[in-house]
């Protein structure tokens, strides 16, 4: 549990980091619950024996946004200090962030969202941007959600302020998977389980590359990748852990070095 109270739980089970959003019912992304977020995802970045990280929210919603308090000219650059902070703190984690949302994600709610790297939305999920509707814009929607959706899409959504259904945001290519409410956790599971059977040294070097070399072009980030596979990858002692198991028919035992 983070130190900034129960209104952000953690737990480490598997070798997987469970954050829970514990608001209820609509987990409001205040300064103190950012700061536990924060809290919980530094005490995941320094764990190499992780594999994934999984969120989840308990309540009708997993997050129906910032506090508007918080909003005010006096108090933003505060709110917007550790809003960045905690988007920082996500976007270096070195392995896959799998969210699990149901009801409403909205405002920073849906920003928060945006971290995913699988993002599994129940049949009653919700996103939308509303803040446009009350005077204000979405830093993270504006900045990334073009890469997510496209421009037009992010233009729409962002000058828009309406909700989209999970299955909308499915088709737009943000959301992958949409289950029954009552089967969440299920997916939520077989997608961890997937991460699971990994070299958590692996998974690391691999979701560190990806990340540097997003972006690039082609020619340049196949050699990037190229020299960390030669470099970096092929010394370690999982790669023989790895081509063992497979000769021996069995599954590896992984040494994390």
């Amino acid at each position: 549990m983070s130190e900034a109270g129960s209104v952000v739980e953690l737990e480490l089970r598997d070798d997987v980091a469970y954050i829970t959003l514990n608001s209820p019912p609509l987990n409001i992304l205040t300064a103190a619950m950012m700061t536990g977020i924060c809290e919980a995802v530094e005490k995941i970045a320094a764990d190499d024996s992780l594999k994934a990280v999984a969120f989840r929210a308990n309540g009708k919603a997993f997050s129906a946004g910032a506090d508007v308090e918080e909003h005010k000219p006096d108090q933003a650059p505060t709110m917007i200090g550790v809003f960045s902070r905690m988007f920082t703190l996500l976007g270096a984690l070195e392995i896959p962030i799998v969210m699990a949302v149901d009801g409403a994600a909205m405002g920073g709610g849906f920003e928060l969202t945006m971290m995913a790297d699988v993002l599994i939305a129940s049949d009653r999920a919700k996103f939308g941007q509303p803040e446009i509707r009350i005077g204000f814009f979405a830093p993270l929607g504006v900045a990334y959600l073009p890469q997510l959706v496209g421009p037009q899409r992010a233009m729409e959504i962002t000058c828009g302020g309406r909700a989209y259904s999970a299955e909308q945001m499915k088709e737009f290519g943000f959301v992958s998977y949409v289950v029954g409410h009552e089967e969440l956790e299920e997916r939520l599971e077989k997608a961890l389980k997937d991460f699971r059977a990994a070299s958590p040294l692996v998974m690391r070097l691999n979701v560190r590359t990806l990340k540097r070399v997003m972006g690039r072009p082609m020619e340049e980030a196949r050699l990037a990748a190229e020299k960390v596979f030669l470099e970096d990858l092929m010394v370690t002692e999982d790669v023989q852990e790895g081509i063992a198991s497979f000769y021996e028919k069995r599954k590896p035992a992984w040494k994390n070095r």
